[in-house]
């Protein structure tokens, strides 16, 4: 087996509307990764300096991944509205975040960053369902 057989394409089909199952499966796997990481960041609440990290991280990755999203599938069917969710997911996080820093630092918002949180795993697990039905009818 050569690199080239196992390497990810990223190329448009003839038809534009239908992505390559190679595309798919790369958002599948972007989009799961991205759902795990809002789900295993909760984790570190022991540590606010290592989740304050953290949060930064999902929400760049995030924010860049839906920008990709939006530049790369804006003509596969579902691509848009994945993207769409992506940046949404990224700009709820960034909510999430100051809510949290905010709440380190004395506000009483445990109450809607606790919920919120939830809510993005919800959001983000939204965005591995929206990969799954890219190019679907």
């Amino acid at each position: 087996m050569n690199a080239a057989n196992t390497a990810v394409h990223l190329d448009p089909p003839a038809d534009s509307s239908q992505p390559s199952r190679n595309l798919r499966q790369w958002w599948i796997i972007v989009t799961t990764l991205l759902a795990a990481t809002f789900f295993l960041e909760a984790g570190f609440g022991w540590a606010r300096r290592a989740h304050a990290l953290a949060a930064a991280s999902v929400i760049v990755s995030t924010l860049t991944a839906g920008l990709f999203c939006v530049l790369i599938l804006r003509h596969v069917r579902h691509g848009p509205r994945l993207g769409l969710t992506l940046l949404s997911l990224a700009a709820a996080a960034f909510l999430q975040a100051a809510l949290g820093a905010l709440s380190a630092k004395g506000a009483n918002l445990t109450w809607i960053h606790v919920p919120l949180g939830v809510a993005l795993v919800g959001l983000a697990t939204q965005a591995v369902a929206g990969a799954r039905r890219l190019g679907a009818k």
